[in-house]
């Protein structure tokens, strides 16, 4: 998921780039999240969902990954939105005797998490899914204890906060009979990795990335 409008950072009058195109440790962050993609274990066919809010980032992902990924067009009008619109793609390829998922399943990823790793990955894929749809949280705690600002998308279990990763696997032979997509309903699963904390929206997160890697 690259076509948001990364309207934080573009708050900051240093910052010259699309969020996605951000450079942490001579990578930006798209690189990263397409690297652990590609190093996963797991057979992943990668999607990008683009939109006219990062026209420079569709045009280096035709440059260099022009055989790897394939576009989706969005709106670029938020989050959910989008999601929407990328299910509502695949729906209209299955219509058209077209599948390119394995195990039915669509990970959603967003490119702000550039430290995450192809094991996380791969232990996010291989969760228990008992619904439809399931968000990935992390305690909302472990964000404040390393100085980064929560995610207003919290949910509460057992009285405790959880904000949302903005990751989420679909199983698509479940939803695939719905006649709207806006059916689906998430349900919350807790993975309290630091990886998922490290998320970035403005240059003061870049710069607690470079800290915690060693840049």
């Amino acid at each position: 998921m690259c076509g948001g409008k990364g309207s934080r950072l573009n708050t900051d009058p240093i910052v010259k780039v699309e969020k996605p195109l951000l450079e942490l440790k001579n990578k930006s962050l798209i690189e990263h999240m397409i690297e652990a993609v590609q190093n996963s274990k797991k057979n992943f066919k990668i999607y990008a969902a683009v939109s006219k809010n990062a026209v420079k980032t569709k045009e280096f992902l035709k440059s260099r990954y022009r055989s790897d990924i394939t576009l989706i067009e969005t709106s670029g009008s938020g989050f959910s939105n989008d999601y929407l619109i990328v299910i509502q793609f695949f729906k209209d390829k299955e219509k058209n005797g077209i599948q390119d998922f394995v195990n039915n399943k669509i990970l959603f990823l967003p490119t702000d998490l550039p430290l995450i790793s192809s094991k996380t990955l791969d232990k996010i894929t291989e969760l228990h899914q008992s619904s439809p749809s399931i968000a990935i949280v992390v305690d909302k705690k472990m964000f404040i204890q390393n100085n980064f600002v929560p995610s207003t998308f919290v949910t509460e279990i057992s009285k405790v906060d959880y904000c949302y990763t903005g990751i989420s696997i679909l199983d698509f032979h479940t939803i695939a009979g719905l006649e709207h997509v806006d059916q689906i309903k998430e349900v919350p699963m807790i993975m309290n990795n630091l990886e998922l904390v490290y998320n970035i929206n403005t240059i003061d997160d870049l710069k607690k990335a470079e800290k915690f890697i060693g840049f």
